[in-house]
């Protein structure tokens, strides 16, 4: 394990131990509950009642990781993915859906802080045509980085089609923002800063092999509680540079003294701790 995915294992386990504190964990609900679906709470703070699962195939796509069991999520959502999934099936090649949220939403107990209401997903930036896929690819292949973190530079991996097809998946209105490595972002300036919904794609660490993909809150869900509007500016500024240098430091040297730490968590929603109680 790197050192950058050290210190974020750290904190998520401290967290995950407040969440254990406060009855089950979220991981350990198989299934969703028999409500009406409803978000609670913040994309990093909350749970969701009445999720849908996400068939594990369907035209254009196919989920991955089957054994995490984060197969689930709000209609919002699984109507995008297979909106999605349609566009990449007339290119001829399949959309890898990578992690959705649990069965009752909530704090995961690796690898995300967010995914936490069923609204955010995981794509990854590889494809293949369909014909080409084996079932047991869905647990062993995996989705390549395709950026050089010490050089600050895309890899040989890298495919200019990746473009448009991050560009195919902010254009639809429900999206809200999609984060992806600054590399990734500087790259997609270079080709078109102009382009209509570069202002959705937001540099964030990580995400060299994927793209996160978070939807906005449905309309009537009053429980919801959105993020701060993002301005309508193309983000390809030297602020890009800036995020760049900062993660080939953290590639060469590793994290800084007690970036590690977690850092205090607000109190879950009401509704959620109530939901942990539950059978």
């Amino acid at each position: 394990m790197g050192q950058m995915k050290r210190a974020m294992a750290i904190a998520l386990g401290a967290i995950f131990c407040l969440s254990v504190a406060e009855g089950r964990a979220f991981n350990e609900f198989k299934t969703p509950t028999l409500h009406e679906t409803e978000v609670i709470g913040s994309y990093a703070n909350g749970c969701l009642l009445g999720a849908e699962k996400l068939a594990d195939k369907g035209p254009g796509y196919q989920t991955m990781r089957q054994s995490r069991n984060r197969h689930f999520g709000h209609p919002a959502l699984i109507d995008y993915i297979e909106k999605l999934a349609k566009l990449r099936e007339k290119k001829g090649v399949l959309l890898f859906v990578g992690d959705r949220s649990q069965p009752r939403g909530g704090l995961m107990n690796s690898s995300h802080a967010s995914h936490q209401i069923g609204l955010d997903v995981d794509i990854w930036l590889y494809t293949m045509k369909p014909s080409a896929f084996k079932p047991a690819y869905i647990e062993k292949i995996g989705s390549p980085s395709v950026v050089d973190k010490v050089k600050g530079v895309v890899n040989s991996d890298w495919r200019d089609e990746i473009f448009e097809f991050v560009g195919e998946a902010a254009s639809f209105p429900e999206v809200d923002r999609i984060f992806i490595n600054p590399v990734i972002k500087k790259e997609l300036c270079k080709i078109d800063p102009n382009a209509p919904w570069q202002y959705k794609i937001r540099p964030w660490f990580g995400h060299d092999s994927h793209f996160h993909v978070r939807l906005k809150c449905p309309k009537g869900e009053a429980s919801c509680l959105p993020q701060a509007p993002i301005p309508k500016t193309s983000g390809c500024t030297a602020d890009l540079d800036n995020w760049i240098r900062d993660q080939s430091d953290y590639a060469i040297n590793g994290p800084k003294p007690g970036s590690g730490k977690a850092k205090p968590r607000p109190p879950m929603p009401l509704r959620c701790q109530q939901l942990l109680q539950e059978q």
